[in-house]
């Protein structure tokens, strides 16, 4: 493919095809840019402090005004952290925290089934991953977070209308699928998750509330030792994948258990 630029058109005669403005990157942003990419690159790691303003405006040739104002856009981000009297630190980052903050905009029923396909893709994907590349320390915390889950889980199911106990378990079991998704060695993934904590934690308390009424009024005992979080430590210990596949469908309610398990 030959591209003609604006200016061969008009030396042409022709009219160029769109007009194409110039975009300016201020001073401050240049030098937040190349602040951050050290960041990234390691220069600076966490923990580590800074450069004074004064140096900086020195190693970019700019004013101290424009380094300021740089380093309080970096510090707003949560990168760096400013104090008062010692400079600024580069910061633990993470998407997190920023993140969490505007998840209130998915918060509500409409949404429920777009975080239920979230967690299918999601969640599925860092137990593939985890098979793989899990520690054996983390399947030890995995196995404790797991113990966990079942202690509450029989807690909870001896006593369905407990609002402490209901809390417990979805504490539990977010911890359990937290663990999961750290499991993957993807930090990225990790952030989206702790992103959305607060809409899984709402859909993981509907499934257990729903799931646990439904079996106590049709007359079935817990799921016990059937329950989809001993399947799914039991698949990523033996690395069976295809296992995994059934495993998660039956924890999202997207195929039965026992027949009265699936949910719209």
């Amino acid at each position: 493919m030959i591209w003609v630029n604006s200016m061969q058109k008009e030396s042409s005669g022709q009219q160029p095809s769109r007009k194409m403005k110039i975009s300016r990157v201020s001073i401050v942003d240049q030098v937040c840019a190349s602040i951050k990419q050290d960041i990234a690159d390691g220069i600076w790691k966490a923990g580590d402090k800074l450069p004074s303003e004064a140096e900086f405006a020195e190693t970019f040739g700019v004013n101290r005004l424009s380094v300021r104002v740089a380093l309080q856009k970096l510090n707003t981000l949560g990168i760096i952290e400013t104090r008062v009297g010692e400079g600024s630190f580069v910061c633990n980052f993470s998407l997190g925290p920023v993140l969490n903050e505007i998840s209130v905009f998915y918060a509500s029923e409409d949404n429920y089934k777009d975080v239920k396909q979230l967690r299918n893709l999601l969640e599925f994907e860092c137990m593939r991953l985890a098979v793989t590349l899990a520690t054996d320390a983390e399947k030890e915390e995995l196995h404790a977070a797991l113990t966990l889950y079942n202690n509450r889980s029989l807690e909870y199911n001896q006593n369905l209308e407990s609002k402490d106990a209901l809390e417990r378990i979805v504490d539990a079991d977010f911890n359990f699928h937290y663990k999961v998704i750290k499991m993957s060695h993807n930090r990225l993934y990790k952030d989206v998750y702790f992103m959305v904590q607060q809409l899984i934690r709402g859909h993981i308390t509907q499934m257990i509330s729903t799931r646990a009424h439904r079996r106590n009024d049709a007359g079935l005992p817990p799921l016990g030792e059937n329950d989809t979080h001993n399947k799914i430590y039991d698949c990523i210990m033996k690395s069976d994948v295809d296992a995994l596949r059934q495993a998660t469908d039956e924890m999202l309610g997207l195929v039965p258990v026992k027949g009265i398990d699936v949910f719209d």
